[in-house]
Protein backbone atom coordinates (compact mmCIF):
# COMPACT_ATOMS: atom_id res chain seq x y z
CA UNK A 1 0.00 0.00 0.00
CA UNK A 2 2.78 2.48 0.78
CA UNK A 3 4.34 2.00 -2.69
CA UNK A 4 1.35 4.29 -4.24
CA UNK A 5 1.41 6.74 -1.95
CA UNK A 6 1.45 10.31 -4.01
CA UNK A 7 4.82 11.97 -4.16
CA UNK A 8 3.34 15.29 -3.18
CA UNK A 9 0.44 16.45 -0.89
CA UNK A 10 -2.17 18.11 -1.78
CA UNK A 11 -1.91 21.63 -0.73
CA UNK A 12 1.86 21.02 -1.89
CA UNK A 13 0.74 20.33 -5.22
CA UNK A 14 -1.88 23.24 -5.78
CA UNK A 15 1.50 25.09 -4.37
CA UNK A 16 3.39 24.32 -7.13
CA UNK A 17 0.59 24.74 -10.05
CA UNK A 18 -0.35 27.84 -8.48
CA UNK A 19 -3.47 27.31 -7.16
CA UNK A 20 -6.19 26.95 -5.08
CA UNK A 21 -6.90 23.67 -3.80
CA UNK A 22 -10.45 22.49 -4.94
CA UNK A 23 -12.36 19.45 -6.72
CA UNK A 24 -9.87 18.85 -9.13
CA UNK A 25 -7.13 17.57 -6.45
CA UNK A 26 -8.35 14.25 -6.27
CA UNK A 27 -8.10 13.83 -10.62
CA UNK A 28 -4.40 15.58 -9.81
CA UNK A 29 -2.96 13.25 -7.44
CA UNK A 30 -4.49 10.33 -9.67
CA UNK A 31 -2.56 11.93 -12.13
CA UNK A 32 0.60 11.47 -9.72
CA UNK A 33 0.03 8.13 -8.42
CA UNK A 34 -0.05 6.57 -12.10
CA UNK A 35 2.96 8.40 -13.31
CA UNK A 36 4.43 6.80 -10.04
CA UNK A 37 3.19 3.54 -11.56
CA UNK A 38 5.12 3.86 -14.86
CA UNK A 39 8.40 5.00 -13.42
CA UNK A 40 8.14 3.34 -9.72
CA UNK A 41 11.79 4.08 -8.89
CA UNK A 42 12.37 7.73 -9.51
CA UNK A 43 11.23 10.34 -6.54
CA UNK A 44 11.04 13.13 -8.82
CA UNK A 45 8.47 15.24 -7.57
CA UNK A 46 9.16 17.85 -10.12
CA UNK A 47 8.71 15.29 -13.36
CA UNK A 48 5.06 13.98 -11.64
CA UNK A 49 4.02 17.77 -11.43
CA UNK A 50 5.02 18.34 -14.98
CA UNK A 51 2.36 15.10 -15.91
CA UNK A 52 -0.14 16.93 -13.79
CA UNK A 53 0.20 19.82 -15.84
CA UNK A 54 0.19 18.04 -19.35
CA UNK A 55 -2.86 16.10 -17.92
CA UNK A 56 -4.62 19.47 -17.42
CA UNK A 57 -3.95 20.87 -20.69
CA UNK A 58 -4.99 17.74 -22.74
CA UNK A 59 -7.97 17.51 -20.02
CA UNK A 60 -7.80 13.83 -20.36
CA UNK A 61 -8.72 11.25 -17.18
CA UNK A 62 -6.85 10.05 -15.26
CA UNK A 63 -5.41 6.50 -15.99
CA UNK A 64 -4.60 5.55 -12.40
CA UNK A 65 -8.32 4.04 -11.24
CA UNK A 66 -8.24 1.30 -13.75
CA UNK A 67 -4.66 0.30 -13.73
CA UNK A 68 -4.46 0.50 -9.55
CA UNK A 69 -7.59 -1.74 -9.58
CA UNK A 70 -5.97 -4.40 -11.53
CA UNK A 71 -2.50 -3.94 -9.37
CA UNK A 72 -4.69 -4.67 -6.36
CA UNK A 73 -7.07 -7.57 -7.95
CA UNK A 74 -3.86 -9.50 -8.68
CA UNK A 75 -1.49 -8.69 -5.98
CA UNK A 76 -2.49 -7.51 -2.88
CA UNK A 77 -6.14 -8.87 -2.71
CA UNK A 78 -5.05 -13.02 -3.72
CA UNK A 79 -2.99 -13.41 -0.06
CA UNK A 80 -5.36 -12.48 2.50
CA UNK A 81 -8.02 -15.03 0.34
CA UNK A 82 -6.46 -18.10 -0.11
CA UNK A 83 -7.20 -21.18 -1.76
CA UNK A 84 -7.83 -24.21 0.82
CA UNK A 85 -4.95 -26.73 0.31
CA UNK A 86 -6.36 -30.28 -0.77
CA UNK A 87 -4.50 -32.57 1.69
CA UNK A 88 -6.71 -30.67 4.77
CA UNK A 89 -10.04 -32.29 5.68
CA UNK A 90 -12.97 -30.00 6.46
CA UNK A 91 -12.03 -29.93 10.47
CA UNK A 92 -8.32 -28.54 10.13
CA UNK A 93 -9.75 -25.95 7.33
CA UNK A 94 -12.10 -24.55 9.55
CA UNK A 95 -9.26 -24.26 12.45
CA UNK A 96 -7.27 -22.05 10.08
CA UNK A 97 -7.56 -18.14 10.58
CA UNK A 98 -8.54 -16.63 7.78
CA UNK A 99 -6.66 -13.53 7.30
CA UNK A 100 -9.27 -11.57 5.67
CA UNK A 101 -11.43 -11.64 8.96
CA UNK A 102 -8.17 -9.98 11.04
CA UNK A 103 -9.48 -6.26 12.30
CA UNK A 104 -6.07 -5.59 10.86
CA UNK A 105 -6.86 -6.54 7.39
CA UNK A 106 -10.46 -4.98 6.85
CA UNK A 107 -8.58 -2.18 4.45
CA UNK A 108 -8.62 -4.92 2.19
CA UNK A 109 -12.06 -5.01 1.74
CA UNK A 110 -12.44 -1.25 1.32
CA UNK A 111 -9.72 -1.74 -1.32
CA UNK A 112 -11.85 -4.82 -3.16
CA UNK A 113 -15.28 -2.86 -3.07
CA UNK A 114 -13.37 0.61 -4.53
CA UNK A 115 -12.04 -1.92 -7.53
CA UNK A 116 -15.08 -3.07 -8.37
CA UNK A 117 -16.48 0.90 -9.15
CA UNK A 118 -13.04 1.68 -10.74
CA UNK A 119 -13.39 -0.76 -12.91
CA UNK A 120 -15.57 -0.54 -16.86
CA UNK A 121 -17.68 -3.37 -16.91
CA UNK A 122 -15.63 -4.78 -20.28
CA UNK A 123 -12.40 -4.56 -17.17
CA UNK A 124 -14.63 -6.62 -14.57
CA UNK A 125 -15.32 -9.59 -17.26
CA UNK A 126 -11.74 -9.50 -18.15
CA UNK A 127 -10.97 -10.02 -14.46
CA UNK A 128 -13.94 -12.05 -13.42
CA UNK A 129 -11.80 -14.77 -11.95
CA UNK A 130 -9.84 -12.22 -9.64
CA UNK A 131 -13.47 -10.55 -8.37
CA UNK A 132 -15.75 -13.84 -7.48
CA UNK A 133 -13.76 -16.11 -5.49
CA UNK A 134 -13.15 -13.64 -2.57
CA UNK A 135 -16.73 -12.05 -2.83
CA UNK A 136 -18.07 -16.25 -2.60
CA UNK A 137 -15.36 -17.16 0.27
CA UNK A 138 -17.00 -14.69 2.38
CA UNK A 139 -20.79 -15.62 1.42
CA UNK A 140 -19.80 -19.15 1.97
CA UNK A 141 -18.63 -18.34 5.81
CA UNK A 142 -20.25 -19.75 8.48
CA UNK A 143 -20.82 -16.60 10.29
CA UNK A 144 -23.90 -14.21 9.11
CA UNK A 145 -21.69 -11.21 9.54
CA UNK A 146 -19.54 -12.25 6.67
CA UNK A 147 -22.17 -13.64 4.82
CA UNK A 148 -24.29 -10.35 4.90
CA UNK A 149 -20.75 -8.36 3.77
CA UNK A 150 -19.94 -10.86 0.98
CA UNK A 151 -24.09 -10.17 -0.33
CA UNK A 152 -23.12 -6.32 -0.22
CA UNK A 153 -19.89 -6.95 -2.23
CA UNK A 154 -21.81 -9.19 -5.01
CA UNK A 155 -24.43 -6.80 -4.98
CA UNK A 156 -21.93 -3.58 -5.95
CA UNK A 157 -20.43 -5.68 -8.39
CA UNK A 158 -24.31 -6.97 -10.22
CA UNK A 159 -25.08 -3.53 -9.95
CA UNK A 160 -22.30 -2.06 -11.74
CA UNK A 161 -22.95 -4.21 -14.58
CA UNK A 162 -25.78 -2.80 -14.92
CA UNK A 163 -24.80 0.71 -15.40
CA UNK A 164 -24.03 1.79 -18.87
CA UNK A 165 -21.54 4.26 -19.39
CA UNK A 166 -22.18 7.59 -21.40
CA UNK A 167 -19.86 6.59 -24.69
CA UNK A 168 -21.58 3.23 -25.09
CA UNK A 169 -22.03 2.74 -28.63
CA UNK A 170 -24.31 -0.76 -28.40
CA UNK A 171 -26.91 0.58 -25.67
CA UNK A 172 -30.28 -1.85 -26.18
CA UNK A 173 -33.58 -0.51 -24.90
CA UNK A 174 -34.80 -0.65 -21.76
CA UNK A 175 -31.30 0.71 -20.55
CA UNK A 176 -29.01 -2.72 -20.52
CA UNK A 177 -26.52 -3.91 -23.30
CA UNK A 178 -27.49 -7.23 -25.00
CA UNK A 179 -24.09 -8.28 -23.30
CA UNK A 180 -24.26 -7.06 -19.97
CA UNK A 181 -27.87 -9.22 -19.54
CA UNK A 182 -26.40 -12.53 -21.07
CA UNK A 183 -22.54 -12.07 -19.77
CA UNK A 184 -23.49 -14.21 -16.73
CA UNK A 185 -25.59 -17.00 -18.27
CA UNK A 186 -22.65 -17.28 -21.01
CA UNK A 187 -20.48 -18.11 -17.88
CA UNK A 188 -22.95 -19.81 -15.64
CA UNK A 189 -22.55 -17.50 -12.51
CA UNK A 190 -25.93 -17.02 -12.77
CA UNK A 191 -26.74 -20.26 -11.37
CA UNK A 192 -23.92 -20.18 -9.03
CA UNK A 193 -25.02 -17.04 -7.41
CA UNK A 194 -28.80 -17.74 -7.22
CA UNK A 195 -27.44 -21.85 -5.48
CA UNK A 196 -25.71 -19.37 -3.23
CA UNK A 197 -27.87 -17.20 -2.15
CA UNK A 198 -31.50 -18.47 -2.33
CA UNK A 199 -31.11 -20.68 0.92
CA UNK A 200 -29.93 -17.53 2.87
CA UNK A 201 -33.94 -17.07 3.00
CA UNK A 202 -33.92 -20.21 5.76
CA UNK A 203 -32.11 -18.25 8.00
CA UNK A 204 -34.44 -17.23 10.57
CA UNK A 205 -35.46 -17.18 13.87
CA UNK A 206 -35.58 -20.07 15.71
CA UNK A 207 -32.55 -21.01 14.20
CA UNK A 208 -30.95 -18.00 13.64
CA UNK A 209 -30.68 -15.00 15.66
CA UNK A 210 -33.68 -12.38 14.69
CA UNK A 211 -30.49 -9.24 14.66
CA UNK A 212 -28.55 -11.77 12.43
CA UNK A 213 -30.76 -12.64 9.82
CA UNK A 214 -31.94 -8.80 9.75
CA UNK A 215 -28.82 -8.25 8.59
CA UNK A 216 -28.40 -10.67 6.36
CA UNK A 217 -32.21 -10.59 4.47
CA UNK A 218 -31.10 -6.27 4.53
CA UNK A 219 -28.11 -7.48 2.07
CA UNK A 220 -30.05 -10.55 0.37
CA UNK A 221 -32.87 -9.01 -1.17
CA UNK A 222 -30.68 -6.34 -3.05
CA UNK A 223 -28.32 -8.56 -4.52
CA UNK A 224 -31.15 -11.09 -5.29
CA UNK A 225 -33.54 -8.64 -7.66
CA UNK A 226 -29.81 -7.19 -9.08
CA UNK A 227 -29.14 -11.03 -10.17
CA UNK A 228 -32.76 -10.98 -11.60
CA UNK A 229 -32.22 -7.86 -13.69
CA UNK A 230 -29.66 -9.46 -15.69
CA UNK A 231 -31.22 -11.90 -16.96
CA UNK A 232 -33.78 -12.06 -19.78
CA UNK A 233 -37.42 -11.06 -19.61
CA UNK A 234 -38.27 -13.62 -22.26
CA UNK A 235 -39.96 -16.97 -21.63
CA UNK A 236 -37.31 -18.63 -23.45
CA UNK A 237 -35.20 -22.09 -22.37
CA UNK A 238 -33.02 -21.06 -19.10
CA UNK A 239 -33.26 -18.84 -15.92
CA UNK A 240 -35.28 -16.12 -16.57
CA UNK A 241 -36.05 -12.63 -15.11
CA UNK A 242 -39.79 -13.79 -14.07
CA UNK A 243 -38.32 -16.89 -12.71
CA UNK A 244 -36.03 -15.48 -10.26
CA UNK A 245 -38.05 -12.96 -9.01
CA UNK A 246 -40.82 -15.42 -8.35
CA UNK A 247 -38.81 -17.64 -6.41
CA UNK A 248 -37.55 -14.31 -4.28
CA UNK A 249 -41.76 -13.79 -3.44
CA UNK A 250 -42.07 -17.77 -2.55
CA UNK A 251 -38.82 -18.43 -1.08
CA UNK A 252 -37.80 -14.84 0.46
CA UNK A 253 -41.05 -13.08 1.43
CA UNK A 254 -44.16 -15.83 1.63
CA UNK A 255 -41.60 -18.75 3.26
CA UNK A 256 -40.18 -16.95 6.27
CA UNK A 257 -43.34 -15.09 7.32
CA UNK A 258 -45.15 -17.86 6.56
CA UNK A 259 -43.13 -20.33 8.85
CA UNK A 260 -43.10 -17.67 11.77
CA UNK A 261 -46.09 -18.53 14.50
CA UNK A 262 -47.27 -14.52 13.18
CA UNK A 263 -46.54 -12.52 10.93
CA UNK A 264 -45.83 -10.32 13.96
CA UNK A 265 -43.96 -12.84 16.13
CA UNK A 266 -40.80 -11.58 14.90
CA UNK A 267 -41.62 -7.91 14.11
CA UNK A 268 -38.04 -6.23 13.05
CA UNK A 269 -37.08 -9.24 10.57
CA UNK A 270 -40.83 -9.02 8.98
CA UNK A 271 -40.07 -5.20 8.63
CA UNK A 272 -37.31 -6.07 6.22
CA UNK A 273 -38.95 -8.35 4.27
CA UNK A 274 -41.89 -6.16 3.68
CA UNK A 275 -40.28 -2.92 3.39
CA UNK A 276 -38.56 -4.82 0.17
CA UNK A 277 -41.34 -6.53 -1.58
CA UNK A 278 -42.10 -3.40 -3.49
CA UNK A 279 -39.10 -3.38 -5.62
CA UNK A 280 -39.70 -7.01 -6.14
CA UNK A 281 -43.44 -6.65 -7.21
CA UNK A 282 -42.31 -3.63 -9.23
CA UNK A 283 -40.07 -5.21 -11.87
CA UNK A 284 -42.50 -8.25 -12.14
CA UNK A 285 -45.66 -5.96 -12.79
CA UNK A 286 -48.28 -7.34 -14.65
CA UNK A 287 -46.76 -11.48 -13.73
CA UNK A 288 -47.10 -10.58 -9.84
CA UNK A 289 -51.12 -11.27 -10.25
CA UNK A 290 -50.40 -14.95 -9.55
CA UNK A 291 -49.08 -13.96 -6.03
CA UNK A 292 -52.28 -12.30 -5.15
CA UNK A 293 -53.87 -15.15 -3.43
CA UNK A 294 -51.08 -15.86 -0.95
CA UNK A 295 -49.58 -12.21 -0.53
CA UNK A 296 -52.73 -10.49 -0.02
CA UNK A 297 -54.13 -12.53 3.00
CA UNK A 298 -51.00 -11.97 4.33
CA UNK A 299 -50.10 -8.74 4.35
CA UNK A 300 -54.12 -8.11 5.59
CA UNK A 301 -53.64 -10.60 8.56
CA UNK A 302 -50.18 -8.62 9.33
CA UNK A 303 -51.94 -5.15 9.20
CA UNK A 304 -54.75 -6.90 11.63
CA UNK A 305 -52.06 -7.42 14.32
CA UNK A 306 -53.47 -6.15 17.60
CA UNK A 307 -50.30 -4.44 18.75
CA UNK A 308 -49.10 -3.60 14.64
CA UNK A 309 -49.02 -0.20 15.23
CA UNK A 310 -46.40 -0.23 17.81
CA UNK A 311 -43.80 -1.02 15.50
CA UNK A 312 -44.59 1.46 12.71
CA UNK A 313 -41.73 -0.03 10.24
CA UNK A 314 -43.79 -3.31 9.74
CA UNK A 315 -47.04 -1.25 9.51
CA UNK A 316 -45.61 1.47 6.95
CA UNK A 317 -43.95 -2.01 4.81
CA UNK A 318 -46.85 -3.77 4.63
CA UNK A 319 -48.94 -0.81 3.50
CA UNK A 320 -46.22 -0.29 1.06
CA UNK A 321 -46.56 -3.73 -0.13
CA UNK A 322 -50.51 -2.99 -0.44
CA UNK A 323 -49.71 -0.09 -2.49
CA UNK A 324 -47.10 -2.01 -4.95
CA UNK A 325 -49.68 -4.81 -5.82
CA UNK A 326 -52.32 -2.56 -6.17
CA UNK A 327 -50.03 -0.87 -8.61
CA UNK A 328 -48.77 -3.67 -10.23
CA UNK A 329 -51.51 -6.26 -10.42
CA UNK A 330 -54.67 -4.01 -10.99
CA UNK A 331 -56.73 -5.87 -13.26
CA UNK A 332 -57.12 -8.48 -10.58
CA UNK A 333 -57.31 -6.34 -7.79
CA UNK A 334 -60.88 -5.88 -7.37
CA UNK A 335 -61.57 -9.15 -6.51
CA UNK A 336 -59.35 -9.18 -3.03
CA UNK A 337 -60.66 -5.70 -2.18
CA UNK A 338 -62.33 -7.43 1.01
CA UNK A 339 -59.38 -8.52 2.42
CA UNK A 340 -57.12 -5.40 1.63
CA UNK A 341 -59.98 -3.28 3.01
CA UNK A 342 -60.51 -5.83 5.98
CA UNK A 343 -56.70 -5.01 7.32
CA UNK A 344 -56.85 -1.75 6.37
CA UNK A 345 -60.21 -1.10 8.43
CA UNK A 346 -58.91 -2.93 11.97
CA UNK A 347 -55.50 -1.34 11.23
CA UNK A 348 -57.24 1.99 11.12
CA UNK A 349 -59.37 1.44 14.36
CA UNK A 350 -55.82 0.92 16.38
CA UNK A 351 -54.42 4.08 14.86
CA UNK A 352 -57.55 6.30 16.00
CA UNK A 353 -56.82 4.20 19.53
CA UNK A 354 -53.30 5.24 19.36
CA UNK A 355 -52.90 8.63 18.01
CA UNK A 356 -52.55 10.50 21.18
CA UNK A 357 -49.71 8.57 22.21
CA UNK A 358 -47.58 7.86 19.04
CA UNK A 359 -46.68 10.76 17.67
CA UNK A 360 -45.74 8.94 13.71
CA UNK A 361 -49.58 7.89 13.73
CA UNK A 362 -50.47 10.83 11.55
CA UNK A 363 -47.98 9.45 8.67
CA UNK A 364 -49.58 5.72 8.59
CA UNK A 365 -53.08 7.19 8.79
CA UNK A 366 -51.62 9.18 5.38
CA UNK A 367 -49.93 5.92 3.99
CA UNK A 368 -53.32 4.24 4.84
CA UNK A 369 -55.62 6.72 2.91
CA UNK A 370 -53.42 6.75 0.15
CA UNK A 371 -54.01 3.26 -0.26
CA UNK A 372 -57.72 2.98 -0.20
CA UNK A 373 -57.39 6.10 -2.57
CA UNK A 374 -55.55 4.00 -5.00
CA UNK A 375 -58.31 1.02 -4.36
CA UNK A 376 -60.54 3.25 -4.84
CA UNK A 377 -59.02 4.50 -7.93
CA UNK A 378 -58.91 0.70 -9.33
CA UNK A 379 -62.74 0.61 -8.23
CA UNK A 380 -64.24 3.43 -10.16
CA UNK A 381 -62.28 2.26 -13.49
CA UNK A 382 -63.50 -1.57 -13.84
CA UNK A 383 -65.45 -2.44 -17.12
CA UNK A 384 -68.50 -4.20 -15.38
CA UNK A 385 -71.25 -1.56 -14.03
CA UNK A 386 -72.26 -4.16 -11.31
CA UNK A 387 -68.91 -4.23 -9.64
CA UNK A 388 -68.74 -0.22 -8.97
CA UNK A 389 -72.08 -0.34 -7.70
CA UNK A 390 -71.30 -3.14 -5.45
CA UNK A 391 -68.19 -0.75 -4.41
CA UNK A 392 -70.18 1.92 -3.76
CA UNK A 393 -72.84 0.00 -1.72
CA UNK A 394 -69.81 -1.45 0.08
CA UNK A 395 -68.07 1.81 1.27
CA UNK A 396 -71.71 3.28 1.97
CA UNK A 397 -72.16 0.36 4.25
CA UNK A 398 -68.69 0.78 5.89
CA UNK A 399 -68.97 4.28 6.52
CA UNK A 400 -72.37 3.38 8.30
CA UNK A 401 -71.01 1.67 10.98
CA UNK A 402 -68.17 4.15 12.43
CA UNK A 403 -67.45 8.10 11.55
CA UNK A 404 -64.16 7.26 12.03
CA UNK A 405 -64.14 5.30 8.43
CA UNK A 406 -64.74 8.67 7.34
CA UNK A 407 -61.28 9.63 7.29
CA UNK A 408 -60.11 6.72 5.66
CA UNK A 409 -61.96 7.47 2.43
CA UNK A 410 -61.18 11.38 2.72
CA UNK A 411 -57.37 11.66 1.31
CA UNK A 412 -55.84 14.60 3.14
CA UNK A 413 -58.63 15.62 5.58
CA UNK A 414 -57.48 14.02 8.71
Amino acid sequence: MDTFKPLLKGTDLAKSLGTKPGPWMKDALDVVMAWQLRNPDSTDADAAIEAVRASREKQTDSELPSRLASHFLELTIPPFFPQNKGNLNTLEKSRQPAPWKDPGSQYVLDVLRWSIGAMSRKEKEARWHLLVPPILKMIDDTDTTWKARGCQLLGGLLESLQRISSGDESIKKGGLRQDSTDFLQRTGYHNVFAEALLPFFTYIPSLTREDEAVQLFNELFPTLTALGLLLPVGSGKGSTRTGLLDKIVREGILAPLGHFPTPWAYPELAAVITRHLPLVVSHLGIESVKHLPTLIPLLSTLLQEPFVVNHQGLTLGALKAFQAMIQNAWPRIPGHRGEIMMGLCLCWERCMDESCRLRYVEEIKAEMQETVAMLDAVMQNVKEDSKRVTWEEEKRELLGTSRSYQGLFSLGDM
